[in-house]
């Protein structure tokens, strides 16, 4: 019995400190605050499942897993979901992660790798809701987010036009590639990043067209 009031009332166990951990980028302050409120807690009375749920109202958020360092901290781990790509509304900004939920609206982008999508219709949603269910074109997106993720060259792809699925077009700075439909994009993209990535062809502004069969066909503007 003296343990248990020990345990309940003694000062040792206060929570002095919330520590998050994961490296997250920009959930790392955001859920730290929320988190907070813990503090002045007895650390065996704080619930784990309160704090990721909490932790989880933040959109940026994928996985949340909540540990306590005795006697008087609590850890918070974060998973973040990636921004890939974003749409632009002029003012506005859409930033989606690569399973095409809305991130956040902003309108700044210093500092940030994205990949503008043109030409899609999409539905007005909170953050944290996916804004389009067109499956065809998640596809299409799904298959763009490995490219982008796992692209050897220093080249990035700066936007994606799917306003038509049968002449996809996809920049690399100046350079526009010619991708057809959504047949092979990930051959067809091997393909722009090849020649694009070539001293010798040395291409910074003109075209790439690999939309048929047989070797691309590129011109210098």
């Amino acid at each position: 019995m003296g343990v248990i009031i020990f345990v309940t009332k003694s000062n040792v166990f206060i929570v002095k400190k919330v520590a998050v951990t994961g490296n997250p980028i920009i959930t790392g302050e955001d859920v730290k605050a929320r988190c907070e409120k813990v503090l002045g807690e007895n650390i065996f009375f704080v619930s784990k499942s309160d704090l990721t749920k909490e932790a989880k109202k933040n959109p940026y958020v994928e996985a949340v897993t909540v540990t306590k360092k005795f006697p008087k901290q609590i850890n918070i781990n974060i998973v973040e979901k990636e921004g890939i790509y974003y749409i632009d509304e002029g003012k506005n900004k859409l930033i989606l992660s690569n399973k095409l939920v809305l991130l956040e609206k902003t309108d700044d982008l210093r500092g940030r790798s994205l990949v503008e999508v043109k030409g899609i219709q999409y539905k007005e949603g909170e953050v944290g809701e996916r804004v389009l269910e067109d499956n065809r074109i998640s596809e299409i997106l799904t298959t763009f987010y490995n490219i982008v993720r796992n692209n050897p060259t220093d080249y990035n792809i700066s936007s994606i036009d799917l306003n038509d699925l049968t002449n996809i077009k996809v920049y690399i700075g100046e350079v526009e590639g010619r991708l057809g439909n959504d047949e092979k994009l990930l051959d067809k993209m091997n393909k722009i990043l090849h020649i694009v990535s070539s001293p010798e062809v040395a291409m910074n502004k003109g075209y790439i067209d690999v939309s048929f069969e047989g070797s691309p066909v590129y011109r210098h503007e």
